[in-house]
């Protein structure tokens, strides 16, 4: 069974297993991305012709083309009356995406041959690059608008959402990237010193925090949340970041592994379909604990922990309430009878 798009006649639309494949020829794009996020962080970046890049273009290419074949198809099934109205209902911006990411990829090549190769953060900040993010989340957010289009407040399966699951999931790990500078799993944040540094450790904690949770209340807004959404989430975004330090250190996949199945547990354990039920803005306070309570434990029993109590606890406090004010704010108001 496939989730179907409630649309108007005068609009295109197309089925979940093509969205399927546009988020396979995203996550080529996604692994190129960080394949090539790793070369710039180990200095293998010396000329804008790599293998690197040559994964991420053509995995950019493997976009384009799809998305022009599925407006392709629609035009000649005669569903539309132009080349505009074929595009299919959410792929608008993407379409625009593989505009921009077309334009900042020419402005790659002649930045890095004017200004030569960037690393670290100014590779991360470099005003080609970011065109290039703003290209790749237009694209990729494509079957989650087309997706969500569907009636709100239905119960697909996870298999049903995968594509849309996916759309998300890419989406945020592409901004856990642009951030890795603050992705606490890659910090040696225990060894903290200072008012300034420790400020800093505390900031990254609330901002990996977001990133993790904030794709759950998107998903929440819409549909009833599949078993083993929390899991893929996590992982997804462990895994990628992982690749960025080459897999050095696993502690982040297997503490979001049992975070994740933990959440999923507890979110199937409620069987109020309102999303807007007080358990669930309860669920969103208990993953930070679980997170940050495994990743401090994890350094006390194997690795050094130098911060106080009051410090490992008040962050583990703050990014919890944090995640549930945002999950108070996110998400849907109860229906109640006017007076």
């Amino acid at each position: 069974m496939s989730v179907q798009v409630a649309v108007s006649k005068s609009q295109a639309t197309t089925t979940t297993s093509k969205h399927s494949i546009t988020m396979i020829m995203g996550m080529w794009l996604i692994i190129g991305l960080f394949i090539d996020g790793f070369a710039h962080n180990h200095g293998a970046v010396e000329t804008f012709f790599t293998p690197w890049h040559a994964i991420l273009y053509s995995g950019y290419l493997a976009c384009a083309v799809w998305i022009f074949l599925m407006i392709r198809s629609n035009k000649i099934s005669s569903q539309s009356t132009s080349w505009f109205a074929a595009i299919p209902v959410g792929y608008k911006l993407g379409v625009a995406g593989v505009i921009l990411f077309f334009v900042g990829g020419l402005g790659d090549m002649y930045w890095h041959t004017v200004f030569g190769i960037e690393k670290n953060i100014e590779a991360l900040l470099s005003p080609t690059h970011l065109l290039l993010l703003s290209g790749a989340l237009m694209i990729l957010t494509s079957p989650y608008r087309a997706i969500s289009a569907a009636e709100k407040g239905a119960a697909p399966t996870f298999r049903q959402l995968l594509p849309a699951l996916t759309s998300i999931g890419l989406t945020f790990t592409v901004f856990a990237f642009f951030l890795m500078y603050a992705w606490s799993f890659r910090q040696n944040l225990w060894m903290a010193r200072g008012e300034d540094a420790i400020g800093r450790a505390v900031v990254d904690f609330l901002i990996t925090t977001m990133i993790l949770v904030i794709p759950l209340m998107f998903v929440l807004r819409r549909w009833k949340l599949p078993f083993g959404t929390v899991t893929f989430f996590f992982l997804f975004e462990s895994i990628f970041l992982a690749v960025l330090d080459g897999f050095r250190d696993s502690s982040s996949i297997i503490i979001l592994l049992i975070s994740g199945v933990i959440g999923d547990v507890l979110f199937r354990e409620i069987k109020e379909r309102d999303t807007a039920d007080w358990r669930y803005k309860a669920v969103f306070f208990v993953l930070p604990v679980l997170i940050w309570g495994l990743y401090f434990a994890h350094l006390k029993l194997f690795e050094t922990l130098n911060w106080s109590p009051e410090l490992w606890g008040g962050s583990i406090f703050l990014c919890a309430l944090s995640s549930l004010g945002l999950s108070i704010l996110a998400g849907p108001v109860s229906s109640v009878k006017s007076q």
